[in-house]
């Protein structure tokens, strides 16, 4: 049980050093690019209909509520993408904007490949993690959001692929924010079941981006 816990303690404390990375930067002057990257949820097609995704409310946030007016914002979220698609395209969707902060949300679309797939899904996204170690950018790794409660059964192998997230970014001293926990937690603390999801229950609508924006903020402020 000691063992455990001191690990436990190890573990929180590569989270909270990598995200220590980004509020340095976010209490310094010098103007900063974040990317957002990813996947679907990243990418907002179809779930916001004329509402701005997670990462618009977050330039907002740098902008108006940091007075951070020249930070750039950039997303590259791409639908369906995949672990190894991602890495294959990586220059363009990330290094070659030069960025101090990448926020990346994998896993959604690597869990259709179930159990056969995770043992890949871990060593690609450790190499992805190799890839941005050769730069100066912080990595954020973030675990997608929970599916509708009643639509977790139609979420394939997710679990297993958020907790691969979990477990490289507590491995290599990545920071982690984990969407899915925080989802989860919201979800038993509300009265009611909060609208945010889009029609077909999988993806976060314009609320659910709101929440996400929220989560973000308040894990880089702590």
């Amino acid at each position: 049980m000691v063992m455990q816990q001191a690990k436990h303690r190890e573990q929180l404390q590569a989270v909270m050093a990598g995200l220590e990375k980004a509020r340095t930067i976010l209490e310094g002057t010098r103007p900063a690019t974040w990317i957002f990257t990813g996947d679907t949820v990243v990418q907002g097609a179809g779930q916001t209909g004329a509402g701005r995704t997670f990462s618009e409310h977050f330039g907002d946030h740098l902008r108006n509520k940091l007075r951070r007016q020249l930070d750039v914002v950039v997303n590259t979220g791409v639908p369906n993408s995949r672990a190894d698609n991602f890495l294959k395209t990586l220059d363009w969707r990330v290094t070659r904007f030069a960025p101090e902060v990448v926020f990346l949300m994998l896993g959604s679309a690597d869990a259709a490949a179930g159990p056969a797939g995770r043992s890949r899904f871990r060593e690609l996204l450790n190499e992805i993690v190799d890839a941005l170690a050769t730069t100066e950018t912080a990595l954020i790794l973030q675990t997608p959001p929970t599916a509708r409660p009643d639509h977790w059964t139609d979420a394939n192998d997710l679990p297993a692929y958020v907790e691969i997230v979990r477990d490289v970014a507590d491995a290599r001293d990545v920071a982690g924010i984990d969407h899915w926990s925080l989802f989860e937690g919201r979800l038993a603390e509300a009265s009611e079941e909060p609208d945010w999801w889009s029609a077909g229950g999988q993806l976060p609508n314009v609320r659910g981006h709101v929440e996400l924006a929220r989560q973000i903020v308040e894990a880089l402020s702590r």
